[in-house]
């Protein structure tokens, strides 16, 4: 006898489990409640909150995630755990509760991924899976300029002086005749030029959502400027590309648009034309 039709049959008799027991038969009598009730119903409530206190929380503090960060990550996960609740074959797998806590931790690597490359996650997984592989580099803020033998100054941090002290002032005058405050553009190029390091306790991830955060800054205008000035994929940011090419590079015309764009929305993003349909994809939902 179908399993799924007895449980329905006993639960339409008013048989409905009153806790969530951490077995299979528990989770199929909640999802059969749910086939009953609706996912407004008691039932549903019941097992998504059983999820996000005691599956998808524990995962956060496990991977190491706290404040914002975590908050975000949990949405994220609790959100897939929900989708992978809604697939037949979730009722007819040996082990379900062990699918739904590999999708809420798969999520959560995923948040931790994106926030790294600033992509969405599944483009994330694909250049983690890359750079894994050897075949491309992630992108930190002045990592192609150390590749062409440039090092900093022993015994300093942050922003050094000489040619990457030039670099950041030309970038500040960039912005700021792109439209940006003296004041906020010298903040956004010095934060963005020290995102290699470590950029406050607690802190797992670096990328545009840290900056919009830390700056007050709407989302949007972040991930912009992150891709302005740091780069993406194999295309170097404004601050490479000045340690590397010179002065000239704010003269281009590519450059001076691009950062015209971290002030007006409507304006198109700045991606290369190179960019995947999912890398646009990406671009419009984190921005959103």
């Amino acid at each position: 006898m179908d399993d799924r039709r007895t449980h329905t049959t006993a639960l339409a008799r008013g048989t409905a489990p009153a806790e969530i027991r951490r077995d299979r038969d528990g989770l199929l009598d909640h999802l059969a409640a749910i086939d009953v009730e609706g996912w407004d119903g008691p039932s549903a409530t019941t097992l998504l909150t059983y999820l996000r206190s005691h599956v998808i929380r524990p995962l956060a503090v496990d991977v190491g995630l706290r404040g914002a960060c975590a908050v975000h990550a949990e949405a994220t996960a609790w959100e897939a755990v929900w989708l992978q609740l809604l697939e037949p074959s979730l009722r007819s797998v040996h082990s379900p509760w062990g699918v739904l806590w590999q999708t809420a931790r798969r999520a959560m690597l995923g948040e931790i991924l994106a926030d790294r490359w600033g992509v969405s996650a599944r483009r994330a997984w694909e250049l983690d899976a890359a750079e894994r592989a050897g075949e491309i580099r992630r992108p930190l803020s002045l990592e192609p300029l150390l590749t062409t033998g440039w090092e900093p100054p022993e015994g300093t941090s942050g922003v050094h002086s000489g040619p990457l002290d030039t670099a950041v002032c030309l970038a500040v005058q960039a912005l700021h005749e792109a439209g940006w405050p003296a004041d906020v553009a010298t903040r956004i190029v010095h934060d963005t030029a020290e995102m290699d390091g470590p950029i406050g306790a607690g802190t797992t991830a670096v990328g545009w959502r840290p900056l919009a955060k830390r700056l007050q800054l709407p989302p949007w205008q972040a991930r912009r400027l992150v891709l302005v000035l740091r780069g993406s994929g194999g295309t170097p940011g404004l601050l490479a590309r000045l340690l590397t090419e010179g002065p000239s590079v704010v003269d281009d015309t590519e450059i001076r648009r691009a950062l015209r764009t971290t002030r007006r929305r409507k304006l198109r993003s700045p991606m290369s034309d190179g960019a995947t349909a999912t890398d646009r994809v990406a671009e419009v939902r984190a921005a959103s």
